[in-house]
């Protein structure tokens, strides 16, 4: 189901929260063309945040031994960090080889584009104290393998803009 927000309403003001399997993208069928004069607003902490709860796809960028790489990821946010869970693999190994990362997502609808960019350190979770945070999140993975490992992504560095949609000239 797609979810119709009126012209300046925050996500929180729309009241929208996205189930694993919901599209979180708010679209219209008449989709006007972005602009240079596009106006374009930095995100507040708080409405980064917000928007990071609400969105259940982001993309981890990785560089390992040089070659960059990136994986689209179901994730959670507890206490203003990042939880990925996953299988052994990939990321797993580059996350070990190199913690610097980055994490975005990004949101669009008729009037707006919302984009969060995430710059930290990842780390393979090992603890039963951090297991527990992180199994707290209540992270549903999409897929049916088994994931039994635990990332965590502590920001350095947190950036978010929004694009206002210019008027279509006709």
């Amino acid at each position: 189901m797609l979810h119709p927000v009126r012209r300046g309403a925050t996500m929180r003001e729309a009241g929208r929260r996205t189930q694993v399997g919901e599209p979180h993208r708010i679209m219209e069928d008449d989709m006007t063309q972005w602009t240079s004069s596009d106006t374009i607003t930095p995100l507040q902490d708080d409405e980064i945040w917000d928007l990071l709860s609400m969105i259940p796809i982001g993309r981890l960028a990785t560089a390992a031994a040089g070659e960059p790489d990136i994986f689209p990821v179901n994730f959670a946010v507890a206490n203003r960090e990042i939880y990925i869970k996953t299988t052994p693999g990939s990321k797993l190994v580059e996350a070990a080889v190199n913690p610097k990362v980055a994490f975005e997502v990004d949101q669009w609808g008729p009037d707006f584009a919302d984009s969060v960019v995430i710059k930290g350190t990842v780390r393979i979770l090992d603890t039963d104290a951090e297991m527990a945070v992180a199994e707290a999140t209540g992270l549903a993975t999409y897929t049916t393998t088994e994931k039994t490992e635990w990332l965590r992504i502590t920001p350095t560095e947190v950036s978010g803009r929004r694009f206002a949609r210019a008027e279509r000239g006709e």
